[in-house]
């Protein structure tokens, strides 16, 4: 038999989570919720919607913490967010439909751990730190490491911490102009002449472009052609490794629109 549950607290979390049957967490429940052949015949689904403090957006100095609750429509229209995480507005601003962003989660994004996720180059590109919760214990790490591996057993992410990135450009190749999965993403953040540069979709995880970065911090000319060569090389053996690659050259161009300003 099924369960669902609805802790409010981390402590009623720890008391749900017992070895005995199998758990499930969910948050938005965009991905699991809308395939329903894909839910447990047993165990226990717990919702982590309602957890204390999970959806909340501060600022501490020149630093935004995101709780992992926060949906993805309210990481777009938040001002602070667009003050000092732009690279994270364009991100959820082009993410999926508005019913999708009105549920989907800026945590779950990322523990769902799919190549095409939106908001993961995004958060890398912004430095992200993750706040990690098990058995009681809190732990921060780069986000970086917790994508070389899976959440564990009861695991969960408490939300993100971002030094402040006054930069940032968001843009996305998809097959058609609804809500599609994404072909390709790339995020620019950071202060000017030090921007982190990543693509999203090119592999199991977001790969940094560190030649393309370095000659965009530069503003070298070279910039979209570095783009495209690396992109290419990220994945030799695909199909869409060329069509992905000249692909490439036109997000290159609307990616330094929006960082010089003229870019919706």
């Amino acid at each position: 038999m099924l369960s669902f549950l609805a802790p409010r607290s981390l402590t009623e979390l720890a008391a749900m989570l017992t070895p005995d049957r199998p758990s499930w967490l969910i948050a938005g429940g965009t991905d699991r919720l809308i395939a329903p052949a894909s839910l447990p015949a047993e165990g226990v689904i717990l919702d982590l919607s309602r957890l204390a403090g999970l959806d909340r957006i501060e600022t501490a100095g020149d630093r935004l913490i995101l709780g992992a609750g926060v949906t993805v429509a309210r990481l777009a229209s938040d001002d602070r967010v667009a003050r000092l995480a732009p690279v994270l507005t364009r991100a959820a601003r082009v993410f999926g439909s508005p019913q999708i962003r009105n549920r989907a989660t800026v945590g779950g994004n990322v523990a769902n751990n799919s190549p095409a996720a939106d908001l993961t180059p995004a958060l890398l590109a912004a430095d992200a730190m993750v706040r990690l919760w098990r058995g009681g214990e809190e732990r921060a790490l780069p986000l970086e490491s917790l994508l070389s591996r899976t959440l564990d057993p009861g695991e969960i992410i408490l939300g993100f911490d971002l030094p402040a990135a006054p930069l940032g450009g968001f843009v996305k190749l998809g097959q058609r102009q609804e809500p599609a999965i994404s072909r390709l993403t790339l995020a620019a953040a950071g202060p000017k002449g030090a921007l982190r540069l990543y693509a999203g979709a090119v592999g199991p995880v977001p790969r940094r472009l560190t030649g393309a970065e370095a000659l965009l911090n530069a503003g070298d000319p070279g910039f979209a052609d570095s783009l495209s060569r690396e992109l290419a090389a990220a994945n030799p053996g695909r199909a869409s490794t060329r069509y992905k690659a000249l692909a490439a050259r036109g997000l290159a161009e609307d990616l330094l629109s929006q960082l010089s300003g003229a870019g919706a």
